[in-house]
């Protein structure tokens, strides 16, 4: 460990670190089972090489054979563009390849694990704190935070016995997450489980030859879903189920920074406010892009036309809001809309434009767009980074105390790049890596990662309290991904009320940004600080109300 890591360390050990460790406490006294139902899918599809869904291809993509009978050096001028083309077709599956190669890994190396364990009537998870007091799990492929299939493969090994029949409503409305039906209201959802009986007698019979489970979002929870629901059906109230079942944020990070401003427009969008059907702020978003490109077309602009014509919707802004929180480019949203265009396209969907100059064209009015409806994150964000330039001129590691009491250092220095040179097979091989630098302090890192650093350390704080609070409340095993909480089906309606509350609590006990200059005072010894941007007219108390506040 570097010296600085260390003077790190005692400086955070002097703060009072009881909540954070009793959440770690509580988390680690999790008990966890294979889930046998999943393992002997997963092996079966794999083995058999079946696409789904989330899935690598077991075996290499095969390589197109050379197309022609003489050296390259000999093709004519039409043969040589038809030879550039093949050796770029050939370049892309290599690359595809050797992606995919460390994904297949992951997959062996997680039934490897689940074979082992599945021995065991239970076992538990060592979990860590990084510097942000962020929650992960030590061990690495199968946990309650890995891909689709890797949390597939784990249940609670205590069950809750479901009593009444609102006891199994979260039970339900799980199901209807993991296939995909997240957009429609709760009370729909619970529906949709019951009336997808049939199917899921099917599934669970012959999930083989019936292979409507693989269609879903989350195929290898919603097959984990379609077990559990299947002996329930069976057996009804008495049943004691032992699958995880969660609520998620509505885009966690902008639900933080609508409440840290009180923004009410960006609060509705996000759910922070209560309605009678889930608001979308990627539909949001999309809409105002929307009107934007329309008023183009009507002005006579050809490609905003076209892409009238083709639609722009939820897909295509989505990735584009999701990085928001986490300082998100405008060189980043335009890649990520290139890449929804693309995926459209891949549907059948016609296109008669560039997808790159569409991107970006399309770009700045999604950027403008995201400003408009989520104001507040921006001035949020621009302020956390004024302040992170403050430290990054003392080259002073930035630093803020959350409302767990925990002392979040990002220690960025500076990097120096070093090479080496070592003999392997005979051959010279030259390597470049980066070293840090002692007593350093990177300016840019330090900006651009204040504000995403910031946010996550307060879903982190929140998650924190929500998880003590639930341990007094009687809710002893948790399934939590840093804004997904999960618990047992009937435990889930109080693990609900709780988190609301903790969120608020947490906003109205607590002025973050406050808080967060106050300590940049004490830390560099000055006031020459921005002031605190302006807080809007939303009241936190509407949290409390709003069931689709994670949902």
């Amino acid at each position: 460990m570097r010296k600085s890591g260390r003077k790190i360390l005692k400086k955070i050990q002097q703060r009072n670190l009881s909540e954070e460790i009793n959440c770690i406490n509580a988390m680690q006294r999790t008990p966890y089972r294979v889930n046998d139902d999943v393992l002997q899918a997963l092996e079966t599809v794999w083995q058999n090489n079946i696409q789904i869904n989330g899935l690598v291809q077991r075996e290499q993509i095969e390589l197109e054979p050379y197309p022609f009978e003489v050296e390259p050096s000999h093709l004519s001028v039409e043969e040589r563009r038809l030879f550039k083309d093949w050796r770029a077709r050939r370049n892309s599956v290599h690359q595809l390849n050797a992606q995919n190669m460390s994904k297949r890994l992951q997959i062996e190396r997680t039934l490897q694990l689940a074979r082992e364990y599945q021995r065991y009537e239970e076992f538990y998870y060592v979990w860590q704190l990084d510097f942000r007091s962020r929650k992960y799990p030590v061990s690495d492929f199968m946990n309650p935070q890995s891909a689709d299939f890797g949390k597939a493969l784990l249940e609670f090994a205590r069950g809750v016995r479901i009593e009444q029949e609102e006891d199994a409503r979260w039970l339900a409305i799980h199901g209807a997450n993991c296939f995909g039906e997240d957009k429609i209201s709760l009370d729909e959802r619970e529906d949709w489980a019951y009336n997808s009986e049939d199917d899921i007698v099917k599934t669970v019979e012959n999930p083989f030859d019936y292979t409507w489970w693989m269609t879903a979002d989350k195929p290898f929870q919603f097959l984990a879903w379609c077990c559990e629901w299947y002996r329930y059906m069976k057996q009804g109230l008495g049943f004691v189920t032992h699958l995880p079942v969660s609520a998620d944020g509505s885009c966690n990070g902008l639900q933080h920074l609508s409440a840290i401003l009180r923004d009410e427009r960006g609060g509705k969008s996000v759910n922070l406010m209560p309605s009678k059907m889930p608001n979308d702020i990627y539909h949001d978003v999309a809409e105002a892009a929307k009107l934007l490109v329309v008023g183009d077309a009507m002005q006579g602009h050809e490609l905003a036309k076209q892409l009238v014509a083709f639609g722009i919707d939820r897909k295509t802004t989505k990735r584009s809001v999701l990085i928001v929180p986490y300082s998100g480019t405008q060189y980043a949203c335009r890649s990520y809309i290139e890449d929804a265009l693309k995926d459209k396209i891949a549907t059948g969907v016609d296109a008669p434009f560039d997808t790159f100059e569409a991107s970006l064209y399309l770009c700045q009015h999604v950027w403008d767009s995201i400003g408009n409806v989520i104001s507040s994150a921006k001035q949020v964000m621009n302020f956390i980074k004024d302040i992170g330039r403050e430290y990054a001129k003392k080259r002073v590691p930035m630093e803020w105390v959350t409302p767990t009491d925990f002392l979040v250092i990002q220690d960025y220095p500076d990097l120096e790049t070093r090479r080496i040179k070592t003999l392997i097979d005979g051959n010279i091989i030259k390597l470049n890596y980066k070293d840090p630098i002692e007593n350093t302090v990177s300016r840019s890192k330090t900006v651009s990662g204040s504000s995403p650093n910031f946010i996550h350390s307060l879903d982190a704080c929140a998650l924190t309290r929500t998880v003590n609070r639930c341990t007094k409340e009687g809710i002893t095993q948790f399934a939590m991904v840093h804004d997904s909480y999960g618990t047992h089906s009937p435990n889930l309606p109080l693990m609900q009320d709780i988190l609301r509350e903790e969120f608020v609590k947490m906003y109205q006990e607590n002025d973050v940004l406050a808080d967060l200059r106050d300590h940049a005072i004490q830390t560099l010894g000055h006031d020459n600080l921005p002031d605190l941007p302006t807080k809007g007219s939303l009241d936190l108390n509407q949290v409390l109300k709003s069931q689709y506040f994670f949902a």
